[in-house]
């Protein structure tokens, strides 16, 4: 695998270091990835996919970073923020010809999310005798797709690219500090942008594994139900004993939002002034109160979007609070 890259960066300090900060633009092509053949003819005889230096992907973004410290009486403050955007383009993988451009991974980015394009749930099945087929059982209250071929048949040829990537192109921070005669303030902020995941599995869907699992309260009030709640925009197709092989496929229906801002972390404290401390014979004595994972912003609200989980079946990030004291001898 070689790498060819490119960087031209800026670093600046003006008004006596008051304002200071760096910023970067990265270009990176990388050629010959080694990867598995997935577009290999039967006739050669082989029982698995051999791997090659064939893959190629092309990365290009920038990152920044800014800080400001200001004096303002006896108030000493610090405001900083930092930036990282990449985008990136596969340019070569080793895959089928077809005549759908968008079910090809070459030219579009890595780990992007695909799926049909879900069109609201069945009102009646006079609308499913006339839309497109999408095979047997098909009810009112299930989802229903847009043909986006125009064959008649609603498959896997219909998949297309939907929403941003799996893995967040955009991440940043923001934060300030201040200092005040003995008391000091810290506030962090984290987040991350630009990018979508699926919702999926017996946590997600009601009923899958039948008798086993729990309900999401989320579902209770919000799922199509005949003669009860028949919106066909509703939040949660009707309900399946046992699955549902038409309304559990990947598709904009069940595409998220990952993006969050997070309270990263909050510290207070108070630094006993030194005449009292060196009686004791000692240089410093803090006192601090340190809160972490405090508040997370974001449209998705069934669990931390941080977690980078399709079912939410992973152990959260714990929210914290310290109190503490710092001694310096």
């Amino acid at each position: 695998e070689i790498a060819t890259k490119h960087d031209i960066g800026l670093d600046f300090s003006l008004w006596n270091d008051k304002l200071t900060g760096s910023i970067d633009y990265f270009h990176e092509q990388r050629d010959g990835i080694f990867m598995s053949r997935n577009n290999i003819p039967q006739i050669v005889g082989l029982t698995s996919s051999p791997y090659a230096n064939i893959g190629s992907v092309l990365s290009k973004g920038f990152d920044g970073n800014v800080g400001y410290h200001e004096k303002i009486g006896n108030v000493n403050l610090t405001v900083r923020g930092n930036i990282t955007y990449s985008k990136n383009e596969i340019k070569e993988t080793d895959e089928a010809y077809t005549n759908f451009p968008y079910l090809r991974q070459a030219g579009f980015r890595v780990d992007q999310a695909k799926g049909l394009v879900a069109l609201g749930l069945f009102k009646d099945y006079e609308e499913i005798r006339n839309r497109p087929s999408q095979g047997s059982g098909i009810m009112p209250g299930d989802i229903k797709y847009k043909d986006v071929n125009g064959d008649g048949v609603i498959n896997g040829d219909d998949e297309v690219p939907i929403g941003a990537t799996t893995r967040p192109n955009l991440i940043y921070g923001f934060g300030v500090s201040a200092q005040w005669k003995g008391f000091d303030i810290n506030v962090h902020f984290q987040g991350a942008g630009k990018s979508s995941f699926f919702i999926d599995g017996f946590t997600v869907y009601p009923f899958q594994e039948k008798s086993w699992g729990n309900i999401l309260t989320d579902v209770v009030g919000n799922y199509w139900s005949l003669g009860i709640n028949e919106d066909p925009n509703a939040k949660y197709p009707r309900l399946s004993y046992g699955g549902n092989s038409n309304n559990y496929r990947a598709s904009t229906y069940w595409l998220r939002n990952g993006s969050y801002i997070r309270l990263k972390n909050v510290e207070l404290g108070y630094s006993i002034p030194k005449r009292f401390v060196n009686k004791l014979h000692l240089d410093r004595v803090r006192l601090y109160l340190m809160g972490t994972n405090l508040l997370t912003f974001s449209d998705f609200k069934l669990w931390d979007p941080e977690l980078g989980s399709s079912n939410g079946q992973q152990y959260p990030l714990s929210r914290t609070v310290t109190i503490g004291l710092t001694v310096g001898i």
